[in-house]
């Protein structure tokens, strides 16, 4: 009888995904909201026995493997060298930009800070496959540009892999102390550098040997067992099975038999991905989407501009015209696989609520339902820009693109290109430690600032301590990222150079003047208070807006010592002009 039945539910879950996926295919949409519509229509209608539902997550879990092994073959190191620079700047660019996007939402919203943390990386990534999806209706993007977009998300995965790694010891430190904690994050770095380094040594060419002198069907059973062992492996140590998928997914990528196994693998990996969605689908209720609507909206919300702002950035930086960089922002819109994967882990070890991952499941459908209509729409708002230029976003554009000219000139020289790119690297570095900083800060606030009570005897001292004290700690990073800034404005501002010889050299040399003029202790201090504003303060978010109007004050105090300084600077060429 229990045959019977799983065979039963089993019928349901395939047969339904695949009508479900038809009619979202007609309507241009990707299959992957299919199969979350037939999970939540198996969970919501029919009934499912204990026994089925428990296979039927063995089934999901091995649909997970083979999802991440898959992704993890993507990854050819050989063309990420020659290829990769460019999507590495976007992803170390966005990457960082969309969990502080989501760890400043979650902490306004009231979560704990290991749930913020875990919103950051749940919002972090886009769908590959609903990418691909969109990009085969647009006729004005060229395949060159469709392949540097999806090697950013390739890059981007792996950027999720690693933020997944850092922060699976932070979901279980609940039930850990910092001894434990420490030694399972050592663990799992020394488990990834023994994995690809060794594995990329030893495992390629043992599998080309299988691959040369046995079957082909040998080579896929001994891959497929690889893969599992290396999730088995990273379970063992702590990890999530999807990361030691990955894992030998990259590895096997080195092999030159990646590909016969990747097209073998394929079919296998759509069914069992099929079934790892539906899972996902079947822990949704209708009654708790509708109660945590509109959680999933503000979190789609945050998604949608973040993404947007971010990945526009990161190709701006990468020397990308401005139609480019608008087209492939809009393209990544749209959740990726690894929000479901994040959001599981972190309901498994009870850091987010079952209504907030109702709600991630909510936005990433809104998202992928939403990409395709604002993907049809993205060449006309593109074309009436172009047509109709408003002055002051013309105006600020030019001038974003003659400064970013001016650097890549600089770059480009032997003499300055050295320099630029250290102080680039280090201020990014730099940017990463502020991001940390307020991460500990924020986890070890109520500590702190008990101990700080204890010390003054009075509560609200106490926090303006601790504000202090977490001001001066951001200072030293926030420094370095304004020194080496005003290290790059001077340089690119070479006057011998030539650079600002042209029409429009009046209003960059005022730009690179006005930046020059404005102090570093000025600048540190606007840029730190910004950030302790945007934070949540332990008595609650409004107290942590006491701090805006000393930023707004700050900021016209600047501007009206930069306008002095400047009429006295201009006042001294002009002497210099009329006694020549």
């Amino acid at each position: 009888m229990e045959e019977l039945e799983f065979l039963i539910n089993m019928t349901y879950l395939i047969l339904l995904a695949g009508l479900c996926s038809i009619v979202f295919n007609k309507l241009k949409l990707p299959p992957i909201i299919g199969y979350l519509l037939a999970g939540i229509l198996i969970c919501n209608v029919f009934e499912i026995p204990e026994s089925s539902a428990e296979i039927t997550e063995i089934l999901s879990d091995i649909g997970l493997v083979m999802l991440m092994y898959c992704i993890g073959m993507e990854l050819n190191l050989k063309k990420l060298k020659q290829d990769g620079r460019f999507a590495i700047i976007v992803s170390l660019v966005q990457l960082p930009i969309m969990m502080m996007a989501g760890y400043f939402a979650g902490t306004l919203m009231g979560y704990s800070s290991t749930a913020s943390i875990a919103l950051g990386a749940i919002i972090a990534g886009s769908s590959t496959a609903v990418l691909l999806a969109v990009m085969s209706m647009q006729e004005r993007i060229d395949k060159k540009t469709i392949e540097t977009l999806v090697l950013v998300t390739v890059i981007e995965d792996i950027g999720q892999v690693i933020i997944m790694s850092m922060i699976t010891p932070l979901f279980a430190g609940s039930s850990m102390d910092m001894t434990e904690m420490v030694i399972l994050i050592v663990e799992i770095v020394v488990f990834m550098l023994v994995s690809i380094f060794v594995g990329v040594k030893v495992v390629p060419i043992f599998l080309d040997w299988v691959g040369e002198n046995t079957s082909a069907e040998v080579l896929l059973v001994l891959s497929v067992g690889l893969c599992f062992l290396m999730a088995y492996l990273a379970v063992i140590i702590g990890m999530s099975m999807a990361i030691g998928a990955f894992l030998m997914g990259v590895i096997l990528s080195q092999s030159k038999f990646h590909k016969e196994v990747g097209e073998k693998i394929e079919p296998m990996k759509e069914l069992f991905m099929a079934i790892f969605f539906i899972s996902i689908g079947m822990k949704v209720t209708v009654g708790g989407f509708i109660d945590n609507i509109g959680l999933a909206v503000i979190i789609f919300l945050v998604f949608f501009f973040s993404k947007t702002a971010s990945v526009f950035l990161g190709y701006f930086l990468g020397n990308r015209p401005y139609w480019e960089c608008f087209a492939c922002a809009i393209s990544m819109t749209a959740m990726g696989e690894f929000a479901f994967i994040i959001s599981e882990e972190a309901l498994k070890h009870g850091v987010i609520s079952n209504g907030f991952y109702t709600a991630v499941i909510g936005a990433a459908l809104i998202s992928m339902v939403i990409v395709p209509i604002t993907s049809r729409a993205m060449f006309p708002i593109i074309d009436f820009f172009g047509r109709r230029k408003v002055a002051a976003v013309s105006n600020f554009g030019d001038l974003a693109l003659q400064v970013r000219a001016d650097v890549y000139d600089k770059i480009g020289s032997d003499k300055f290109g050295g320099s630029i790119k250290r102080k680039m690297h280090s201020s990014y570095f730099c940017l990463l430690a502020i991001i940390i900083i307020e991460v500990l800060f924020v986890q070890f606030s109520t500590e702190g600032q008990d101990f700080l009570v204890r010390m003054v005897g009075m509560e609200y001292l106490g926090y303006i301590l601790f504000l202090l004290i977490n001001f001066f700690v951001l200072a030293i990073p926030t420094a370095i990222i304004i020194l080496n800034l005003k290290f790059i404005e001077r340089i690119v501002n070479d006057v011998g150079s030539g650079l600002l010889a042209d029409a429009n050299s009046k209003r960059k040399e005022d730009f690179y003047r006005r930046f020059s003029l404005l102090g570093v202790p000025f600048l540190v201090a606007v840029i730190d208070f910004l950030i302790l504003a945007m934070v949540p303060g332990p008595f609650g978010t409004a107290s942590s807006m006491v701090i805006i109007p000393i930023v707004v004050a700050l900021f016209f105090i600047g501007l009206y010592f930069n306008k002095r300084k400047d009429r006295k600077m201009q006042a001294k060429e002009e002497e210099v002009v009329s006694d020549e």
